[in-house]
């Protein structure tokens, strides 16, 4: 089958032909169709912790299982379409073939296309767990950095629909402008000059005391700076790749400032196996309805390193998506 493959961490990719693999127990062979490119595949690549000889990319996709191995679970996904989520390094969504657990797997209904379908575990489930730690610690309204993002965009949707004022940050005037001309309602722009008096203002009026920052720039100190009392920072990204951010321990400690780490693998084994059945159908019906993900481009597997080049240039302008087991390429 074909496959991506990395050189080395942050190096290029490429694609390369492999074995197909075989479902072991308590596992399935998923025929992929399509697979997007999110920053957290970006993050692996260039973090590394893989071997370049064997690792797979891609986090997410969507596909059919093909073959199952033992086990109930496999057997009743059997000739199923799916949305998936990879297991191991070896076997990742951005090749033909990918083996992962049964479990990691979820049924994909008439109403949702490959492409939508390919997105419907990342970001939704993140989503769902950030408004499930507002109603856990009965915050009344959040902060999301990197707004722009689809993922921001489905962040606000569901704050929306629970009644959950949101604060959108962005990088630049552009972003700024197109999501109050989408019906956003509190937007701040993080270039500009009264953006840490802007975000301590509104913060505090509208009583927002949870922060999802994926950034981690140098700002982030002074963001936390003038949060209200009791705060609490949520740390799930990258972006910017800084090793170290600097925070006034002095704010944390007379502010009651809590800062922690959101990684979904982790949150979906806190969860159990109910709560993530629960929180599929959710992400499920949100799909199938208007939470659909804008897609910027589609681009063939043997195309990786451009598909790639083409979301870091413009990652608000919406998802790129690889179409793998499929001719619909545009």
């Amino acid at each position: 089958m074909t496959a991506a493959g990395i050189d080395r961490p942050g190096g290029t990719l490429y694609t390369r032909e492999v074995p197909v693999p075989s479902p072991g127990r308590g596992e399935v062979l998923v025929r992929i169709s399509a697979a997007p490119v999110n920053p957290s595949d970006l993050a692996r690549l260039k973090r590394g912790g893989f071997d370049p000889e064997t690792y797979i990319p891609g986090l997410e996709g969507s596909g059919t299982v093909i073959a199952a191995g033992s086990g109930l679970l496999p057997a009743i996904l059997k000739g199923k379409r799916v949305a998936c989520t990879a297991e191991y390094p070896a076997s990742g969504t951005w090749a033909e073939y990918m083996v992962t657990k049964a479990g990691k797997c979820f049924p994909l209904n008439k109403t949702i296309d490959d492409e939508q379908g390919s997105m419907m575990m990342v970001n939704p489930l993140t989503a769902i767990g950030f408004l499930d730690i507002v109603k856990e610690n009965k915050h009344k309204a959040l902060i999301n950095n990197a707004a722009a993002s689809a993922l921001g965009r489905m962040v606000e949707l569901m704050g929306n629909r629970q009644g959950v004022p949101v604060i959108n940050i962005v990088r630049s005037e552009k972003h700024a402008e197109t999501l109050r001309n989408s019906g956003s309602k509190y937007v701040l722009n993080s270039s500009s000059d009264s953006f840490i008096d802007d975000l301590g203002r509104l913060s505090h009026e509208l009583n927002a005391t949870v922060l999802f920052d994926s950034t981690c720039s140098e700002q982030l100190g002074k963001m936390i700076g003038v949060l209200p009392d009791s705060s609490s920072v949520v740390i799930y990204g990258n972006l910017t790749g800084e090793e170290h951010i600097h925070v006034n321990p002095r704010k944390l400690i007379d502010n009651n400032i809590n800062i922690s780490g959101f990684f979904l693998g982790q949150r979906a084994k806190e969860n159990g196996l109910l709560k993530n059945l629960i929180n599929l159908r959710i992400a499920s019906r949100l799909v199938s309805s208007n939470m659909k993900t804008a897609i910027q481009g589609r681009y063939p597997l043997q195309k990786v390193q451009e598909a790639v080049d083409a979301y870091m240039g413009n990652m608000s302008a919406g998802k790129v998506v690889l179409r793998i087991n499929s001719l619909e390429i545009v």
